[in-house]
């Protein structure tokens, strides 16, 4: 198996994840769990949409949350370029590649770039947004888990290894690649220094897995934990706490009030040189597979995923059988 290789000579590079554009049939519910839970801050809100960001954040948001009477749905996650001239190489790459893209206007955000890429995965992409100050010394403000900044989205994709090569070719870094036998099941991409900003893990698709927030410490993990329990929404505390492997990171999974999935995990391990060579995991090679504690993830967390709206899925034409806790319990009666 041949692990893609990064083209450092692309037309451009993104250079990080930046936001995603969710759809809520209840705003006034979404904001509590937001502001409450995480601790995100409303940059700007009107009747039918939220803008939130991070403690750290300076760009004006990194959670945009539209009101809907339809499903719930993710719209589009975002990513940034360095500046306008890349926009417009970026653009012109699209083209070259025959993917659907198209110049958009959006609130607080430069010239915005609407595609999709090569697994149909909807993008959002621009160079500047609005400045907004930090509030992360602003200590008694802060609430919940007291999220810092925006670190990734996870994708659910039918061809990881498609996924794969697209996104070297334009110059993003591999840092994780996760093989069941051989065969490609995820791959974990790096823009920024940090891991990671995009990851596709192969299962129907495409489809929207979650998104993560790094938080200070564990105890505003804990913190979270006991919020959503006073509010209500115990049972949607869906996976962890817990330590991942890849990435070295703890981690806790919740469902929001209209069940998309967010990860609040504190800083992974930072891949910052060119000679970092990707960690290859094959699934099938140890019994943790890519998690260093914890308890197998409940089904749910293979199952459940916000669609995008209006996109297609279709599914793989074949994966392994993961194991879930349901399991898991089963083998040990």
């Amino acid at each position: 198996m041949k692990v893609p290789q990064t083209n450092y000579k692309s037309p451009f590079r993104f250079s990080r994840a930046s936001h995603s554009v969710f759809s809520s049939r209840d705003l006034v519910k979404s904001e509590e769990f937001y502001k409450e839970v995480l601790g995100l801050v409303v940059s700007d809100a009107d009747k039918d949409t939220l803008y939130l960001r991070g403690l750290e954040e300076r760009s004006h948001h990194s959670l945009v949350i539209k009101r809907t009477t339809d499903a719930p749905s993710c719209e589009r996650v975002g990513l940034r370029v360095f500046d306008e001239d890349s926009l417009e190489r970026c653009k012109y790459t699209f083209d070259q590649n025959q993917l659907p893209c198209e110049w958009v206007e959006r609130p607080f955000q430069g010239r915005t770039l609407h595609a999709f890429d090569v697994c149909g995965t909807p993008l959002e992409i621009c160079a500047t947004m609005d400045r907004k100050p930090r509030l992360d010394m602003d200590v008694p403000s802060h609430k919940g888990a007291q999220a810092r900044r925006f670190d990734h989205y996870q994708i659910t994709i039918p061809d990881v290894e498609k996924a794969a090569a697209f996104y070297t070719s334009i110059g993003c870094r591999i840092a994780d690649y996760v093989t069941a036998g051989g065969h490609p099941i995820g791959v974990f991409l790096q823009m920024k220094d940090t891991p990671y900003d995009l990851v596709f893990l192969e299962r129907d698709g495409p489809s929207f897995h979650h998104f993560g927030y790094i938080i200070p410490d564990i105890q505003a993990m804990f913190r979270a934990c006991d919020t959503m329990g006073e509010l209500g929404w115990g049972q949607k505390v869906e996976y962890g706490p817990g330590k991942h492997g890849v990435g070295h990171s703890y981690y806790v999974y919740f469902l929001d009030p209209d069940g998309h999935r967010c990860e609040l995990l504190l800083p992974p391990i930072v891949y910052m040189d060119g000679d970092d060579e990707p960690h290859v995991w094959d699934v099938l090679a140890t019994e943790r597979g890519t998690e260093a504690w914890g308890l197998p993830a409940r089904e749910s967390w293979f199952l459940h995923r916000s669609q995008f709206k209006g996109v297609p899925v279709t599914a793989p034409q074949s994966y392994s059988s993961p194991m879930t806790l349901e399991k898991y319990l089963q083998v040990a009666e």
